[in-house]
């Protein structure tokens, strides 16, 4: 039997998908684990289908005869549940849900098949880690996770659920420098979500006023900011662009459009350190015009080390600028991060 695996597509059916899900779950359903796929509504499908990206595996006939969900980390406050689940916060964690195979299918390969395509949906995003959970009592599919790599790196009890979770994850197989500068990349994103909520406290007064930094001000300095790591560097290793553009341009004169393009910006590095030729990486150059148009030529791999310490190097500007205007300035240190995100012993 020939099944084609692709992404969920807006003609395909989310009852004929719900009733997939009903029919896998159905055995486990059986033992008396209530998985949400076992009786979950369309509606909650849809929601589920809507969080990120999800594969579908169709046969010969059309039939819809397996699927996963991939999505990137849940926002706290907008799921309060995910605060017990640490791993699904974390920026470099790509989660998996709603992994279901027709049993009529089973035993052929196609759940190997849709956990590939899963993981490398997670890596072609920059991803460091994939994270699922599973029951504690169904000891078959833990095993089955841990033979594609998965560890136990926690547990939790679901609200309504006849059975305890056990969370397990994956690390990727990127390469160690890769590796080194997708973390750098999530801790941009990381750092910037974190000053940005510090700055909301300013005044708008106090926001635009001179703090006798090198851009003068927040509102100056944040500028800088969307210019150069954003508006000038992304473009240089996105698209082999090089655009001309001041360093001191007010790019966005709006606060809160400014605070968005921000998190958009940084939110899109991993993506692109992921994209990049490993042999390019390692010993390439990128070859780019700078801010006043002349040619420069540099190592790839140190001058994204560049751009990620410019960015440290300006949030540590304002970080000072709130000290001075009397808000609290944020933790910021890459440190900081690493000892919210934890890896366990069994993930090394």
């Amino acid at each position: 039997m020939s099944v084609t695996l692709r992404p969920l597509a807006a003609t395909d059916s989310l009852p004929e998908l719900t009733a997939l899900l009903h029919k896998a779950y159905a055995a486990l359903g059986a033992q008396g684990w209530n998985f949400t796929a076992v009786d979950q509504s369309v509606e909650l499908t849809a929601k589920r289908v809507a969080g990120g990206g999800c594969l579908v595996a169709v046969d010969e006939a059309g039939r819809l005869v397996g699927t996963v969900n991939m999505r990137g980390p849940y926002r706290p406050e907008q799921d309060a549940w995910s605060l017990a689940t640490p791993w699904y916060l974390r920026e470099d964690t790509a989660i998996l849900s709603q992994f279901a195979v027709d049993p009529d299918c089973q035993g052929q390969g196609l759940g190997a098949r849709l956990m590939d395509a899963a993981e490398a949906w997670a890596a072609q995003r920059g991803h460091l880690y994939v994270a699922l959970d599973t029951a504690g009592p169904a000891e078959q599919l833990q095993r089955r996770y841990a033979q594609r790599g998965y560890r136990t790196v926690g547990r939790t009890q679901w609200e309504g659920k006849t059975y305890a979770s056990v969370l397990m994850a994956k690390a990727l197989p990127h390469s160690p420098l890769r590796a080194a500068l997708l973390r750098l990349a999530h801790y941009e994103l990381w750092a910037t979500r974190r000053l940005l909520k510090a700055v909301d406290g300013l005044s708008d007064a106090q926001y635009r006023q001179d703090a006798s930094l090198f851009f003068k001000s927040v509102h100056g300095t944040l500028n800088h900011l969307l210019v150069g790591q954003s508006l000038l560097w992304l473009p240089r290793f996105a698209e082999g662009g090089s655009p001309v553009m001041a360093l001191n341009a007010e790019a966005e004169p709006d606060r809160g459009r400014l605070r968005q393009r921000l998190l958009e910006g940084a939110a899109r590095w991993p993506a692109v350190i992921a994209a990049l030729d490993e042999a390019q990486l390692s010993e390439g150059t990128l070859d780019y015009r700078t801010s006043q148009g002349e040619p420069a030529s540099v190592p790839m791999a140190a001058c994204l080390q560049h751009v990620f310490n410019h960015g440290t190097h300006h949030r540590g500007q304002i970080s000072a600028a709130l000290t001075a205007l009397g808000q609290a300035g944020p933790e910021l240190d890459l440190m900081h991060m690493l000892r919210e995100w934890p890896v366990a012993k069994e993930m090394r």
